[in-house]
């Protein structure tokens, strides 16, 4: 098929986006996955064994009991700095076990 008009590759990502909103969302809480060990440096990484999103709240398995109640005591601010960091409203908590 043969196009005459051009379309900018953010316009075309932006409608695929637009007309595929789970997926998007999918994309947003991978991001966040990703964050969590970019944002809170290699020595919380090293201590996470698990870590997903369901319904909107970020499940973090830690095995580190020390490490695991300095981060229960910053919850509200770890939900805060990846919500901005991805760009969007992804998750609503943080469930550290």
């Amino acid at each position: 098929m043969i196009r005459r008009k051009t379309i900018r590759l953010s316009e075309t990502l932006r409608l695929f986006w637009r007309d595929n909103p789970e997926l998007y969302h999918k994309m947003l809480e991978a991001r966040v996955q990703r964050l969590w060990g970019e944002l809170l440096g290699p020595s919380i990484a090293r201590y996470t064994t698990n870590i997903y999103v369901k319904n909107r709240i970020l499940y973090v398995s830690m095995a580190s009991s020390v490490v695991r109640n300095e981060l229960i005591s910053m919850r509200k601010r770890l939900v805060i700095m990846l919500n901005e960091h991805a760009g969007s409203d992804v998750i609503d908590d943080v469930m550290i076990r």
